[in-house]
């Protein structure tokens, strides 16, 4: 008898059956706005899951086995980080749009590149650099946050966004921004956006 890996997701039942990703989804236009955006990225070259089979409730994806970013904040690479800040590049490009959830489970380091996952919220539009903010507030503040490790790993990230042409004040200004949100979303142990700041000012 085969056994069923599921993966953590507040959404949906994400498992790993005969090694294939099934996810399972309870919004049927959540459902094939992802097949469809998966599509659309992998024909154009994007690192993503390929999409092998669409059913009623349910994507078919392509298993990748790798740590997700949120797995390497405390001993990110430079090619790691580059290889992020070169995927949202190209997503950038290719859909005119924000990547929105940049929760860092939400990229895997697979295979010496990096790929991205989970594509059911609505398009948002807006700066690139709102998402580059968005990377570094999540990547600064997983447990324990603010530490050395986290400043040499988001450093290689700003890094990587500036050479992908990300302009320094808007990124800082979007970073600050996901911060105070993070604040309204979490019950208790609130983070310091006067620390924030500070830490992003000594990444430079």
């Amino acid at each position: 008898m085969n056994s069923i890996l599921r993966f953590p997701s507040k959404k949906n039942k994400v498992t790993l059956e005969d090694g294939v990703v099934v996810k399972r989804h309870h919004d049927g236009d959540a459902l094939l706005r992802e097949a469809n955006l998966l599509r659309r990225l992998h024909q154009a070259g994007l690192a993503v899951p390929a999409l092998l089979a669409l059913e009623e409730d349910a994507l078919r994806l392509e298993y990748l086995e790798g740590p997700t970013y949120a797995d390497l904040v405390d001993t990110m690479t430079p090619q790691q980080a580059d290889s992020l800040g070169s995927w949202l590049a190209l997503y950038h490009s290719i859909t005119g749009s924000l990547r929105g959830d940049c929760n860092l489970r939400n990229f895997l380091w697979s295979e010496g590149r990096c790929v991205g996952v989970d594509f059911e919220d609505r398009e948002v539009f807006g700066e690139p650099e709102v998402d580059m903010g968005k990377i570094l507030a999540f990547a600064v503040t997983y447990h324990p946050s603010f530490s050395t490790k986290k400043a040499k790993s988001a450093r290689f990230l700003l890094q990587a966004f500036r050479r992908t042409g990300g302009e320094l004040s808007r990124i800082r200004q979007a970073y600050l921004a996901e911060i105070t949100a993070m604040n309204q979303r979490r019950k208790g142990d609130p983070i310091g956006s006067q620390l924030a700041a500070l830490f992003f000012a000594k990444l430079m």
